[in-house]
């Protein structure tokens, strides 16, 4: 990891909330979500705070780096109907060797949905696709 990624670093992006991103859209493989409300669905929003704080990352990584998340610790406080507009600030709030902890803050256009942290490890790609890769290959699943 390059350096100079210190507490108090601040990323933000944003997304309208569509079809794609409802409770409903989750996974047919998960019985039960398709009757659910047309809402953002908690499960995007974990993963949009996830996006947030990659984004604070970008900048920071060697070309052979990515992050994975290994922690999140999230309250989904307010439901967000198709087409609002969700935002995500992700603010680092400690690096400590390869782990980056952030606190992140959503909210749509009216209020707050969602709080909470955040932590990424700062992983070699070509190391975690080769345990990866050997993981599968135990289990017969590669071939």
């Amino acid at each position: 990891m390059k350096p100079g990624l210190d507490p108090g670093q601040i990323h933000t992006v944003s997304v309208v909330v569509d079809d794609s991103l409802t409770v409903p859209a989750v996974s047919a493989k998960f019985p039960g979500f398709e009757e659910m409300p047309r809402v953002f669905a908690t499960a995007f929003m974990v993963g949009f705070a996830e996006c947030a704080s990659m984004g604070a990352l970008a900048d920071y990584l060697e070309p052979s780096e990515s992050s994975v998340g290994v922690d999140v610790r999230f309250d989904h406080t307010a439901a967000t109907p198709v087409g609002m507009t969700v935002t995500a600030t992700a603010e680092v709030t400690a690096v400590e060797g390869r782990i980056v902890t952030f606190h992140v803050v959503l909210r749509d256009d009216v209020q707050q949905i969602g709080e909470g942290t955040h932590q990424r490890a700062i992983i070699d790609r070509e190391k975690f696709t080769a345990r990866v890769a050997a993981k599968a290959e135990r289990r017969g699943l590669l071939g």
